[in-house]
């Protein structure tokens, strides 16, 4: 699942990259001027903080959906007092109770990292459905992480592993005499291409979980066994109807004509005898 996640991220990524970069650097230099000038006012500046926040975190989920992505978005929670009313109080309501979990003594930190993934979902139902209240928009987002925090943590902790890991072993190779300059220069590129793109990367990999998450995107040929049963709709096959074998009429007998009845012919009346005449002789001595 991560490891088709970070493909789907890195193919967004590679067709815009320097409208992404260009866009994720403006963020960061208006975040900076505004905490430069409302110094002396936190709560302006937290405010003005988390409302570009949420605007970049739509760009993000704008750049993964193949939409188009301008600059002017990053003004979208500004368009509005309703708006921009909304992203406060949600947003807000969110980092008040990571803050209280956190304040459990021993394994607050712990809780506090838990709580951040379960409403990490929180700013795009905040920006994305309307209907739902700003006060619920972190029990919804509770609700549909569940199952799945502990792979947006892996998606997470996984990429800065790996350029730990690399790093490790550039820099030994760099100790080696002769050679040892051209893993030094790679140490160096991967560093600068690290820190332009992986936030980049990683906010990509964030839009994709909240679309796999809410069914807004399916992988035509994703390996959906590692996925949350809650998840995964199994439509059951409509029984195939074998044809109904035609009523065959029985076939009318054919009827042998009956042979005539031959009467029995009369019998022939009998000649009746003749009568004998008996021939009296005469008698000689009469």
């Amino acid at each position: 699942m991560v490891m088709q996640i970070y493909k789907e991220a890195l193919g967004k990524l590679m067709e815009k990259p320097l409208r992404l970069w260009g866009i994720s650097l403006l963020y960061v230099l208006l975040v900076g001027l505004a905490n430069a000038l409302f110094a002396i006012i936190p709560g302006v500046a937290l405010g003005l903080t988390v409302l570009f926040e949420t605007a970049m975190t739509l760009i993000f989920l704008h750049g993964f959906r193949g939409e188009k992505i301008e600059t002017l978005q990053l003004f979208d929670c500004f368009r509005d007092w309703a708006t921009a009313k909304r992203v406060l109080c949600g947003m807000g309501w969110m980092l008040l109770w990571i803050f209280i979990w956190s304040l459990i003594p021993i394994v607050g930190p712990v809780f506090g990292i838990i709580r951040t993934y379960e409403y990490r979902l929180t700013p795009y139902i905040l920006m994305q459905e309307p209907e739902v209240k700003p006060s619920e928009a972190i029990k919804l987002s509770k609700e549909r992480t569940d199952g799945w925090k502990g792979k947006m943590f892996l998606a997470d902790i996984l990429i800065f592993l790996a350029f730990f890991f690399a790093m490790l072993i550039l820099v030994s190779l760099a100790a080696v005499r002769y050679i040892g300059w051209i893993f030094a220069l790679a140490a160096f590129l991967l560093s600068v291409v690290f820190m332009l793109f992986a936030t980049l990367f990683l906010g990509l990999v964030q839009s994709a979980f909240y679309e796999k998450i809410c069914g807004r995107e399916a992988f035509a040929e994703a390996d959906v066994s590692d996925w949350p049963e809650e998840n995964v709709i199994v439509e059951p096959f409509a029984p195939i109807e074998e044809p109904e074998a035609p009523i065959e009429e029985p076939e009318a007998p054919i009827e042998e004509p009956e042979a005539p009845i031959e009467e029995p012919e009369a019998p022939a009346p009998e000649a009746e005898a003749p009568e004998e005449e008996t021939s009296k002789e005469t008698d000689p001595e009469v």
